[in-house]
């Protein structure tokens, strides 16, 4: 006996289309999550570059922080190499004050300095023995020796003034050479006095010493 069929024709296919959509559906919902899912993954890695970014220009402003403290200290340390420099031409530096004071704790009471010039001597050893020693010696830098001469001008009441001065430069163990250059009678607002120059030189490891 034939089954007798009571759905029509067109109701097959509306099932199909139905499912159809509801696969669309479903698909179009798994591709929108999975967007917004890699959206997600992409603002936090975005985030995550910000941060790494940002602590890349924090490092970056630190190290030119400092370069430029390097760069201040190798301005010291060449401003430092400088004085260095002078003061191994030098030999040690020898405070003008300081010589001042000790000339006027040596002048008599009416003694007065006119001027008062320093230079600076380099010498070197001489080296004796054979030529193959001196030459030896010549390739070690043999040390230059300098020394301070001083040359002081100035006026002295009488020749003991005078004779007192010298005798106390004499008497100091740094000032060395001490030799009256000239001395002649000056006449000043009708007072005779003394006009007188002298030179010394500096013993610098002596006066470093004291």
């Amino acid at each position: 006996m034939r089954e007798v069929e009571f759905l029509p024709e067109w109701y097959p296919k509306v099932r199909r289309r139905k499912h159809l959509m509801a696969v669309q559906a479903w698909a179009t919902i798994i591709l929108i999550s999975g967007l917004g899912l890699w959206m997600l993954l992409v603002q936090r890695n975005v985030h995550a570059r910000e941060v790494e970014l940002n602590s890349l220009r924090s490092d970056l402003n630190q190290s030119e922080v400092d370069i430029q403290r390097l760069e201040d200290l190798l301005s010291l340390q060449r401003d430092l190499g400088k004085q260095d420099g002078i003061f191994a031409k030098i030999g040690r530096p020898v405070e003008t004050t300081r010589v001042l004071t000790t000339l006027e704790q040596l002048m008599p009471r009416d003694m007065a300095l006119l001027d008062l010039s320093v230079d600076t001597e380099e010498t070197t050893p001489k080296v004796s023995g054979s030529l193959a020693s001196r030459a030896a010696q010549e390739a070690r830098n043999v040390k230059t020796e300098t020394a301070l001469r001083l040359k002081v001008h100035g006026v002295a009441p009488t020749d003991m003034d005078l004779a007192e001065f010298l005798a106390k430069l004499t008497a100091r163990p740094f000032f060395k050479q001490v030799d009256l250059t000239y001395s002649h009678e000056r006449a000043d607002s009708g007072h005779i006095m003394r006009e007188f120059e002298v030179t010394f030189a500096i013993d610098l490891n002596g006066m470093g010493a004291r």
